[in-house]
């Protein structure tokens, strides 16, 4: 019996590693990444590279690195333009992927078939294959995988006309980019937007945003991008009459599409500069380009019918392959019923020394059982440790609550005994100065206006506390309603109007009216106060705050500016890490330390955020975000 087990056992062993070898598997997808990397600089060099994949993995049998390497092959050929080369490609990959049902590298193969379907107008089916794919990509949380179908989804809606749809899709597929840091993503919406804004007659905006793509392609290299982005810079040039820089966009569009072998992007190179010559007047210049783009089409045409041809033979092949297995299910049938027999009499065999197996297992397990119950002990024993470790834990962090919840009423104390005992005694003081006549009447106007900012400093502080007492003592609940920040921050404005007129600042309200929020209105009104006596408090004579409010698909995000003092980074994280800090504003204003800390506080118990920009000298800008909610 161990002879047999044994035999058994090396038979397979060596059956899996023959078929399953790491090392070589690691080499195909090595030269598939970096032929991957290479297609954007040098075409040459990355299908020399998928060449070399394809052949390793066919030696060593590794059907998923072969299948890469074709769908990588397929996306060289439909840059470049040979569409009926790229669909051979495809197919093929799709083919050995579908053999080894790998559902997710089936979608990316279907996306790029999509992408063909895009280029032959056929844009139902495309989106129908598109919308198919990000099923999978969704399930797989391949958000990179996203970004590119909905980049391909708004380009169809951008050649149908759908500008609205469009738009959102690109946007979608920017901020996703820029979220998880997907540079090609990124530079495609960037690149779509700028066609949009193209067809928009936007030329300001569409430049922009040609250069930021063309700023991400210069960063990775990418010279199918950087010519794409100078052609449509060329288009821009154009139409705003700008000859001299169109013909230059243009060169340099045509050498970069020409280094990839591009054919269609430098015949559309091509066809811009013979624009300039013409429009020029120098029509010798413009008949010697025509002549290159005659040669580059015919080179062009005789790729694409040699790569149909290919389709043709590949698809011929495929059927061939179909047939043989086809035979080959058809002869196993046969040989099947032939050895009907000689399994019925291995069964019975195989049925004596499974009872022979068995008895030698029972015996085996008894001798088992008792090293099972010492290991289960061992286990208990290791868990009754492992519990005492978070029950410390857990009082370790009991105790540092503990000392914040001390470090907190201490704070507390000092403020109530310092910052709100210290102006009610004051106030006492200036008011008896006064009513006595010791005080001529132009000081006492000061003393007056001096009590007025005391006043409006210490209710500002006892509301500060009052919310904060309650949320940490009763929780207090969120009244939510539809707030519209307009009228609220106008009444901020109002109840400022003396600071802001004393220290010459120039208050912007540039919220729009119809602009609202479904949060509790009382505390959005202690966030907002506290930020722009904040913003007075650290802006110098005759600057300048700023209220300004967006909304996107998720969230909505108010924005409070100054042209102040500004906060270093220590500062800044200081705050955010809400420890108690304070200090004297421009005008040698007073604070107690308290507002930020209760700004961020309230902002978080509406699932919010607050975030801090700021440099020294440079001002300072707030920004809140709210989750968007409904009544």
């Amino acid at each position: 019996m161990r002879i047999l087990f044994l035999f058994l056992l090396s038979s397979l062993s060596t059956l899996i590693f023959a078929q399953n070898n790491p090392g070589s598997n690691s080499i195909v997808d090595s030269l598939n990444v970096e032929a991957f990397k290479a297609k954007r600089y040098d075409i040459s060099k990355a299908l020399n590279l998928l060449i070399i994949a394809q052949n390793t993995a066919k030696q060593i049998d590794y059907k998923k690195g072969l299948a890469t390497a074709y769908l990588y092959e397929g996306g060289i050929n439909q840059q470049q333009g040979f569409t009926k080369r790229a669909l051979s490609d495809f197919y093929l990959s799709l083919d050995v992927f579908r053999r080894i049902q790998d559902t997710f590298n089936i979608a990316k193969v279907n996306q790029q078939i999509a992408g063909t379907l895009l280029l032959e107008g056929r844009y139902d089916t495309a989106i129908l294959v598109y919308d198919e794919c990000l099923v999978v990509y969704n399930r797989y949380n391949k958000q990179d995988e996203v970004v590119n179908v909905k980049n391909s989804l708004g380009l169809i809606q951008l050649k149908r006309n759908k500008l609205d749809s469009a738009v959102i899709l690109f946007n979608q597929a920017l901020n996703t980019s820029r979220k998880i840091k997907y540079g090609y993503g990124e530079k495609k919406a960037l690149y779509h937007l700028g066609k949009l804004a193209l067809e928009g007659k936007n030329l300001d905006l569409a430049t922009s945003f040609f250069y930021a793509s063309m700023e991400i392609d210069r960063r990775i290299n990418d010279r199918y991008g950087l010519a794409l982005n100078n052609l449509e810079l060329a288009n821009v040039a154009f139409k705003r009459g700008q000859l001299d820089s169109a013909f230059a966009m243009s060169k340099t569009s045509y050498a970069y599409a020409k280094s990839i072998n591009a054919y269609e992007l430098a015949n559309q190179s091509i066809e811009q500069i013979i624009l300039y010559y013409k429009k020029t007047n120098a029509l010798d210049k413009a008949m010697a380009w025509q002549d290159s783009a005659i040669l580059i089409n015919n080179l062009h045409r005789e790729k694409e019918n040699e790569y149909a041809a290919n389709l043709i033979d590949i698809i011929k092949n495929q059927q061939n392959i179909r047939l043989d297995r086809e035979n080959a299910i058809i002869r196993a049938q046969r040989a099947s019923d032939e050895q009907l027999f000689i399994l019925t009499v291995g069964t019975f065999v195989l049925i004596i020394l499974a009872v022979l197996v068995v008895m030698v297992f029972i015996n085996y397990q008894k001798q088992k059982h008792f090293s099972r119950e010492l290991r289960a002990k061992n286990i208990l024993i290791e868990a009754q440790i492992e519990e005492m470790g978070t029950l410390n834990k857990e009082i370790s962090f009991q105790n540092r609550m503990l000392e914040a919840d001390n470090k907190t009423k201490d704070k507390l104390l000092s403020i109530i005994s310092h910052d709100l005992r210290n102006p009610l005694v004051n106030t006492k003081g200036i008011l008896n100065l006064v009513n006595q006549g010791m005080v001529p009447e132009d000081q006492s106007k000061q003393l007056l206006l001096q009590l007025e900012t005391q006043y409006m400093g210490t209710t500002s502080l006892l509301d500060n506390l009052l919310f904060w007492l309650k949320g940490q003592m009763a929780g207090k609940n969120l009244d939510r309603s539809n707030v519209v920040l307009y009228q609220l921050v106008k009444g901020l404005e109002d109840e400022h109007r003396m600071l802001l007129v004393r220290k010459h600042i120039h208050f912007k309200n540039e919220l729009l009216p119809q602009v609202a929020i479904y949060a509790d209105k009382e505390m959005i009104r202690i966030v907002l106060r506290n930020l722009i006596s904040n913003a007075i408090k650290f802006t110098p004579d005759y600057g300048s705050i700023q209220v300004k409010a967006e909304q996107t698909d998720t969230a909505s995000i108010i924005y409070v500016e100054d042209t102040g003092i500004g906060m270093s980074p220590e500062t800044i994280e200081r705050v955010n890490a809400k420890q108690y800090y304070t200090t004297a504003g421009t005008s040698m204003e007073k604070g107690s330390g308290f507002g930020l800390m209760l700004c961020s506080d309230l902002i978080n118990r509406h699932d919010g955020s607050l975030t801090i920009e700021s440099m020294p000298g440079k001002g300072s800008r707030f920004i809140i975000q709210l989750p968007l909610q409904t009544a």
